[in-house]
């Protein structure tokens, strides 16, 4: 996949991609950035929420099961000594409101995240950072 990432000042890029659309980049302020846009590593953990909710609701969908709403929250551990200050594991919260079990949804993020993992970004990460997640029927 091939995205551009263009400096528009000091440390602030816009990244753009297939779809066309841009994204605002900034670092953190303590670096320099003056929040003009999201910092790499919130871009990291949208990918992984977004990626494991279009692939949770298409696995409950394609077993039939009727979903309202889905929600999921992200936190992690991560090294705080040092550089680089890597994710040493991370936490999914999924809320799902639906005519779903909570059954229901543990097996298809079984099958979205875990071997054969059809979300490739939570896949690959889970093998660095393991993903852990927690289930809440709302």
């Amino acid at each position: 996949m091939k995205i551009r990432v263009k400096q528009k000042e000091d440390f602030h890029f816009v990244g753009v991609g297939p779809s066309g659309r841009e994204v605002p980049i900034d670092a953190a302020d303590y670096v320099g950035g003056k929040g003009r846009g999201i910092r790499p590593p919130e871009l990291l953990f949208h990918s992984i929420a977004g990626c494991v909710g279009i692939h949770l609701y298409e696995a409950l969908y394609k077993e039939g099961k009727h979903v309202e709403d889905i929600e999921i929250e992200t936190d992690a551990d991560r090294k705080t000594e040092g550089y680089p200050k890597v994710f040493l594991k991370i936490y999914l919260n999924v809320k799902v409101k639906g005519n779903v079990t909570e059954e229901d949804v543990k097996k298809a993020l079984d099958k979205t995240i875990y071997d054969p993992g059809t979300c490739s970004i939570a896949y690959m990460f889970n093998k660095i950072a393991p993903i852990e997640y927690k289930v809440e029927l709302v």
